[in-house]
């Protein structure tokens, strides 16, 4: 039951629709001033190639993201690691100055919090701000 069209053959297709959709359309086919049959010929040919290129974006998409991850993944770890190493220096070089302190005689704990306290403080000034 094919139609030649122009250089093309068409296919014959039926479809049920519901009478709320059935009266959009041909309120457009008559304002556009065509067939009812180009209008949904238009509407489905336009769905059917936004499907393709939503499909060929998430197809995109998650190929970048692999990509970006496989790179990504051997950074992250050595980050992690120096973290974890910066870590261990950090709570060695606080233990070794509180034992100094304290057989110096001094209270380890007052300076140490007082440190902390400027520590933070520190951290939370802006850029070009001096304390």
């Amino acid at each position: 039951m094919g139609q030649t069209n122009g250089a093309s053959k068409s296919e014959y297709l039926k479809i049920r629709v519901d009478s709320e959709l059935k009266n959009a359309l041909l309120a457009l086919a008559t304002r556009r001033g065509e067939k009812l049959a180009d209008v949904c010929r238009r509407a489905l040919r336009d769905a059917a190639e936004k499907g393709v290129l939503s499909d060929g974006e998430d197809a995109i998409a998650r190929i970048v993201r692999n990509c970006m991850r496989d790179v990504l993944k051997p950074v992250e770890e050595r980050l992690a690691k120096i973290n974890a190493k910066q870590a261990i220096m950090s709570g060695t070089a606080v233990w070794m100055s509180r034992q100094v302190l304290e057989e110096a005689g001094y209270d380890s704990e007052y300076i140490y919090t007082q440190a902390r306290k400027k520590a933070v403080a520190f951290l939370q000034e802006r850029e070009g701000e001096t304390l």
